[in-house]
């Protein structure tokens, strides 16, 4: 491959990963500076709005293949581009509009009620729904020549994207003034994003059947995606397994591969409750603002029970300096075992990242 060489092997170690086999060592993303840099088959060219970080194809890819020309992703990184409108996009999908910032883009909600006519019914001649397979078209044209790994986008699910269309606050209120029209919107949800998902995925899949996916840097044969829950840091433990659980249940299920996204101290209580879920393959921590990263002490509770209930386990690591994220992984290899990591580095330099992979080699040994 033009941007990474050991592409067969990475797919085999992460669907070894995703069955909870051996890979003898950890995963791990690792991207080496190339010196020198790769000449761009594409130009990359600054935006010029806000809505151009998420809208302008052309930009959008020769910018992330600049990166892939001055960075070689070693080990399982995976040269994934993305092509996402912002982490939710099934809400615009289901009538939600969209607001462009700086950092993200969000959905204003619907302002619909539960018996409204058209309120969660999909249309596929959606705006939203055909620019964002229009844009994935336009870039399956522009990356023919290149090896880039287009991805799935950031769709969410089931009680997220409820909050999106409703409101936060509105659909809190919900849970206690309509359950019964919650849980159908759920499942509701769920069948629209069957739809959605396996319509992107049809631009998506490669020759083995498998797909990337944008969030988190992970490639599964078959369906592969990260899930989430994030409103969960508003649920207590019982509406959490009422509410959220069952849906989960069948998304894990559909999919072949599942990572859940687990967002922030506050969501930690539902660990339990997710670690019963047969089909779900492996845990992604985000430790939140203002808290200690990723690898820290004070998470190893959190990794004990995803070890103990037999989940891959992902780790960011990307916060600290090339040194010291090594030493964060090393000492929960020591630990925990070298068997079900996937530990995220920062960029680093070519000889750093070569120690690594010696390292790693010799070391972190299952």
């Amino acid at each position: 491959m033009q941007f990474k060489e050991n592409w067969t092997e990475t797919r085999e170690l992460f669907s070894a990963w995703w069955s909870g086999q051996s890979t003898k060592r950890p995963l791990m993303n690792i991207w080496a500076k190339r010196e020198p840099a790769l000449a761009n088959p594409y130009p990359a060219l600054p935006f010029s709005e806000l809505r151009e970080r998420y809208l302008n194809v052309e930009k959008i890819v020769g910018n992330q293949l600049e990166y892939f020309c001055g960075y070689e992703p070693l080990a399982e990184a995976c040269p994934i581009l993305p092509l996402d409108l912002g982490a939710g996009s099934l809400a615009l999908y289901m009538g939600s509009q969209a607001y462009f910032n700086a950092d993200s883009l969000w959905f204003e909600p619907v302002g619909s009620d539960y018996g409204d006519s058209g309120f969660l019914v999909f249309d596929p001649e959606n705006h939203w729904y055909k620019t964002h397979l229009d844009m994935y078209r336009q870039a399956q044209s522009i990356l023919r020549d290149t090896d880039a790994i287009l991805c799935i986008p950031d769709l969410v699910e089931h009680l997220d994207i409820l909050a999106s269309l409703r409101g936060t606050t509105t659909l809190c209120f919900d849970l206690y003034d309509n359950p019964v029209r919650v849980k159908a919107a759920c499942e509701t949800l769920n069948a629209h994003y069957k739809i959605c998902f396996d319509a992107f995925r049809a631009l998506c899949i490669d020759e083995t059947g498998g797909n990337a996916f944008t969030a988190f840097n992970i490639w599964g044969k078959g369906r592969t995606a990260k899930i989430q829950c994030d409103i969960a840091a508003m649920l207590s433990p019982e509406i959490f397994r009422e509410f959220a659980i069952p849906y989960l249940r069948e998304q894990c299920d559909w999919l072949d591969n599942s990572l859940f996204h687990l967002d922030g101290p506050e969501c930690l209580c539902h660990v339990p409750a997710l670690m019963e879920i047969e089909g779900l393959k492996a845990l992604q921590w985000t430790s939140g603002h203002m808290n200690p990263p990723g690898g820290e002490e004070c998470w190893d509770d959190l990794y004990r029970q995803v070890k103990e209930a037999g989940k891959g386990l992902w780790v960011g690591l990307y916060e600290y300096s090339s040194e010291d994220s090594v030493a964060k992984a090393d000492r929960l290899v020591r630990k925990f075992g070298a068997h079900g990591f996937y530990f995220q580095f920062p960029p680093m330099e070519r000889k750093e990242a070569e120690a690594l992979l010696l390292k790693a080699e010799r070391e972190w040994i299952s």
